[in-house]
């Protein structure tokens, strides 16, 4: 720290007469941390400068701004007249804008600094050690990254643009701080004959900026992959209607993606599933979010991608408002769902066969689940046991056979593992509800899962 400095003047009075922080502190009624900050290099206001020269017994100019200041408000005291009215006006000026510029500085986190170029000697303002929390010398490295070039690289480096030269550096966590970062900015001074004289530099600490910076990149570095990994296609255009992002997942249901303006939605082709509408550039939900701020969900639409396949999804959207309600954009969701339609076609086609199967007119079907309660039976099945349908819904299965038959069924169900599907074949015995029985050709399939019969057919000829 510079020997002409408030800080060191107040350290060597304190110094000089003994007394200790907390002395100096509760006589002018401030706090021991105040006057430590002080002797840091910390601004004074006004008030408490003047108390604390009122009991320290010394000029308060002397005290806040050294020989040079009180020799030049000498000077003007001595002089008469009108020019010395202006003298000391101006220097009044002078030191209340230097305070105003180190509470400035102070307020703001701002340290100014000069390095001469020819005498290697680095100087700083008073709130240096105060604002990096070490003394410049020991911050040289950091604050000086260029001091090992050449004098003509130096030139070059601080002359490549026309804007001061800036640099970015952090001082490492100590047992105080944690990591703190600051920026830098610099420019090499020339004199009369354009020869290299000085960097005068400021440097800002930007802590703050990199920590929101960092959670800005982990956030926006969240999203990115929320978005690449989700199985749902995502759309996401500008308040215009220009398509500005698609996801893999969207990319892969068009066979590619065209981050084309709202007029230009046509190019993506598709019809709409319940009437076989062509949908046209302003029927997509997308579309209809950012010219109607319409909120649009679970729409099912048939496309051809420009990949040439034929495709089948749910769009969703929902227009981005700022806060005002203003349209700022909007999000659009497809979900592709070809395969589960073309199961459900498949499983209806099934559906209908197995109906059709089952409504036959010769052979007697019924249907059972777990507990053995008939789930459905055919008209055929009921008019061999001559009993209602409705009747039959409340039977068991092994109501409907002789004793021999049930005994030979359990037997073959049995052996049967778990998990497995088995057929039984024989010729049995229906009984009648009438208490009567008629040979039959039986086939019973069942399902056998965990000890317990799932699903049974029972086939009567």
């Amino acid at each position: 720290m510079q020997k002409n400095t408030f800080s060191m003047r107040l350290k060597v009075l304190l110094e000089q007469k003994q007394l200790t922080l907390a002395e100096v502190a509760k006589a002018i009624n401030m706090s021991a941390p105040s006057v430590h900050r002080w002797t840091r290099g910390g601004e004074i206001e006004y008030e408490n400068l003047r108390a604390l020269a009122d009991y320290l017994e010394v000029n308060w100019v002397w005290l806040r701004y050294g020989d040079e200041a009180i020799e030049g408000l000498k000077e003007a005291m001595s002089t008469n007249g009108s020019a010395a009215d202006e003298r000391r006006k101006h220097l009044g000026q002078i030191m209340e804008s230097e305070a105003r510029m180190a509470l400035a500085q102070d307020m703001a986190s701002i340290v100014t600094w000069e390095w001469n170029v020819l005498t290697d000697e680095l100087t700083g303002s008073p709130n240096c050690e105060q604002i990096f929390g070490q003394t410049i010398v020991e911050i040289r490295p950091k604050l000086l990254p260029f001091e090992s070039l050449g004098l003509e690289v130096l030139i070059t480096q601080f002359k490549s643009s026309d804007h001061p030269h800036e640099w970015e550096f952090n001082l490492p966590k100590n047992e105080v701080d944690s990591e703190r970062w600051f920026v830098s900015r610099g420019q090499l001074i020339f004199d009369a004959q354009e020869r290299p004289l000085k960097v005068v530099g400021v440097s800002i600490d930007i802590t703050q900026r990199m920590h929101m910076r960092k959670a800005l990149e982990q956030s926006e570095y969240l999203m990115r992959k929320i978005i690449e990994t989700i199985p749902v296609g995502l759309w996401i255009a500008d308040q215009k209607g220009r398509i500005t992002k698609a996801n893999p997942e969207a990319e892969r249901i068009w066979g590619g993606a065209k981050l084309v303006e709202l007029e230009h939605y046509g190019e993506y082709k598709g019809w709409w599933e319940s009437s076989g509408k062509e949908i046209g550039s302003s029927g997509w939900t997308l579309a209809r979010a950012i010219q109607q701020g319409e909120e649009s969900r679970g729409e099912i639409v048939n496309i051809e991608a420009f990949d040439g396949k034929q495709r089948t999804i749910i769009m969703s959207a929902i227009p981005l408002l700022d806060a005002d309600n203003e349209i700022i954009g909007a999000i659009e969701v497809n979900q592709d769902i070809t395969a589960l339609k073309r199961t459900e076609e498949s499983l209806k086609s099934i559906v209908e066969q197995w109906k059709a199967i089952f409504e036959q007119p010769l052979v007697g079907i019924a249907y059972y689940r777990a507990d053995s309660d008939i789930l459905h039976v055919n008209a055929r099945f009921a008019e061999l046991v001559k009993c209602s349908m409705e009747e039959l819904m409340e039977e068991s299965l092994t109501n409907l056979f002789d004793e021999e038959t049930n005994c030979a069924y359990q037997a073959h169900l049995s052996s049967t593992p778990a998990g497995k599907t088995t057929t039984f074949k024989q010729r049995g015995k229906l009984r009648y509800k009438a208490g009567e029985a008629a040979d039959m050709q039986l086939c019973i399939v069942s399902n056998k899962q965990a000890g317990s019969i799932l699903k049974t057919l029972v086939f009567v000829f």
